[in-house]
């Protein structure tokens, strides 16, 4: 954001539309992540705005140790969240778009359950401030790509697209992670070709025993094929090897 800030022209933009098109979307954005907080369930107050250390990754209401359930994310309530309701808006479009191997998964199987080992969270605020943010620029840039290419700005070109929060972690009736997995899509502004990246909070490779991996037996195919985790953890490697 300071970059684009500080920038006074860009080359080939003759009427400086572009770095003013970029400029009032910074702003906006900036706006927004100077007001968001982030608030855990219990009330506990992670960060008052982005510019706090734990903005993007805080403690967690409880730790997360042993196998858990996962479920498909769900919006918060615009009429209750303190999160903006074009975050929410912007997320939910993002869903709609996307169709996710985790979310596809979970939707098959009807109920996975995968290794949880953490205290601390990825922020479900920072990921829809992601998405949105990541959206702005992304329609801010499609018009003046051609000046933006060439100019100090192009790794603008080559952000995100969007970033869609796959599924939540539930210990049995309550959800404990609500980003549990995200799905980063990057869009190729010629071809529309659209690459993904896969973020997991869980751990899909570990089996159900838990166990050190140098003090336990090689898995046997019929455990590989039975357990959650890896069935899922084949799925995202096929997934990605296909783009």
């Amino acid at each position: 954001m300071d970059e684009v800030s500080s920038l006074k022209y860009l080359a080939r933009d003759r009427k400086g539309k572009a770095l003013k098109s970029l400029k009032k979307v910074c702003q906006h954005i900036q706006q927004v992540g100077i007001t968001l907080q982030v608030k855990k369930k219990n009330g506990h107050l992670i960060a008052k705005n982005w510019d706090y250390p734990e903005f993007a990754v805080g403690p967690n209401e409880k730790k997360e140790v042993g196998y858990r359930q996962l479920w498909h994310y769900e919006s918060p309530d615009s009429d209750t969240s303190d999160i903006p309701e074009d975050l929410i808006i912007a997320h939910e479009v993002t869903a709609d778009e996307f169709e996710g191997v985790i979310d596809t998964s979970i939707e098959y199987e009807h109920e996975l359950n995968i290794s949880m080992f953490h205290s601390d969270e990825v922020n479900e605020e920072a990921i829809l401030f992601a998405n949105w943010a990541d959206r702005l620029l992304h329609d801010a840039i499609i018009s003046h790509r051609h000046i933006l290419a060439g100019s100090p700005l192009s790794w603008l070109m080559q952000l995100p697209f969007a970033v869609e929060i796959l599924c939540s972690t539930a210990d049995e009736t309550e959800v404990v992670t609500e980003c549990s997995a995200t799905c980063i899509n990057y869009k190729d502004f010629e071809s529309k070709v659209i690459r993904r990246s896969f973020t997991c909070q869980f751990h899909p490779e570990l089996l159900q025993d838990l166990r050190d991996i140098s003090h336990s037996h090689p898995p046997t195919y019929d455990e590989l094929k039975h357990d959650d985790g890896a069935r899922l953890f084949a799925r995202l490697l096929y997934s990605g090897m296909q783009e």
